[in-house]
């Protein structure tokens, strides 16, 4: 087996721990375990040509799917409960590094342009989206996907539900930044046209 993409005190440790108060570390670890080869078995099992960028993203739907599914198997009421709060936690987390990030002098004024670089490569064609850029300024920059690969992949995966997580995510990290302010009306995997962005120095 390739090297562990799960641990049961990695980024997933908040829902480990609800499953070692549910039963045990054995099944925790034990859960831990097939997770890993679910993961394995799902990334090599289509889209082995994607180029490095596209197969990023891939891998992260992988990801998602293969700890899911494991759960699920195991505690079908509570699996979807606590992935969400296990995102949700690392959203936050990923939130307070980036504000730390942006306390550096010269940083806020680097931030949107990295966002509107980040909307043309990595989640650009070269990603497996369609997006559409919008004006930005110094204060503002705009963005929307109008086609989405993890819409795409996690029908594949037959784990639809999972899609909006990716979106909260979003919410998570980019709507707990100090200085700026994130606004969004729509997105693909809620059943919206596109997915709007539009991120806003406070």
């Amino acid at each position: 087996m390739a090297k562990a993409v799960f641990k049961t005190d990695g980024s997933y440790r908040p829902l480990f721990d609800h499953i070692r108060e549910a039963s045990d570390a054995e099944t925790a670890e034990r859960i831990c375990n097939e997770a890993n080869d679910t993961y394995d078995r799902l990334v090599s099992g289509n889209h082995t040509d994607l180029n490095r960028t596209a197969k990023a993203h891939w891998k992260q739907c992988c990801e998602r799917a293969a700890i899911y599914k494991v759960v699920k198997k195991y505690y079908p009421e509570s699996a979807m409960e606590w992935l969400n709060e296990t995102l949700r936690e690392y959203g936050l987390n990923a939130a307070a590094a980036l504000n730390r990030l942006l306390r550096f002098p010269g940083m806020k004024a680097l931030f949107l342009p990295f966002m509107r670089s980040a909307a043309k490569s990595m989640f650009g064609s070269k990603g497996g989206f369609r997006n559409q850029l919008g004006p930005v300024t110094k204060q503002e920059t705009h963005f929307d996907i109008l086609e989405c690969p993890y819409c795409k992949y996690m029908k594949e995966l037959e784990c639809p539900e999972l899609g909006p997580g990716f979106c909260k995510s979003d919410e998570y990290i980019y709507g707990n930044l100090k200085d700026f302010t994130f606004e969004r009306t729509q997105t693909l995997a809620t059943g919206g046209e596109k997915c709007d962005f539009c991120m806003r120095r406070k």
